[in-house]
């Protein structure tokens, strides 16, 4: 079960659905972009998604639900796939890389499409070296 800490209301571009990674966006000042790969900083991630205005409240620290875009095993290390669901940060395909974001790491084993548990700890890991 989720215990999400610091929870903040951000203003978006775009409709974000519940349970996704988001980013901080270039846009403006707290707004947050859907989460669409590992190349920016993450913000948190949904719950209810945005509403009629466009603002969404993001858990920023601690645990929270999050939608599986694969099977993942507890304690992967997690990054956004293209529709902001959690996948896992396997280094190995981002190769050459200077800087790669990830958004922390599942609590639980699911498969694709679960709301499963993750916990936030967003960092970076700078220069992937080749093999």
């Amino acid at each position: 079960m989720a215990q999400p800490g610091l929870i903040r209301n951000f203003s978006s571009e775009d409709v974000i659905p519940a349970n996704r990674l988001v980013v901080v966006s270039a846009a403006a000042d707290f707004h947050v972009a859907l989460a669409v790969d590992a190349s920016a900083v993450y913000a948190g991630v949904t719950e209810q998604g945005t509403d009629e205005h466009l603002r969404v409240d993001v858990v920023m620290t601690q645990s929270a639900p999050i939608e599986f875009g694969e099977a993942l095993i507890a304690g992967t290390p997690i990054v956004a796939d293209s529709e902001g669901k959690a996948v896992e940060f396997d280094p190995a395909n981002f190769v050459g890389e200077t800087q790669v974001y990830v958004a922390g790491w599942v609590m639980e084993d699911g498969e694709a499409g679960v709301i499963g548990d993750v916990f936030l700890n967003p960092h970076v890991v700078a220069t992937i070296p080749s093999a």
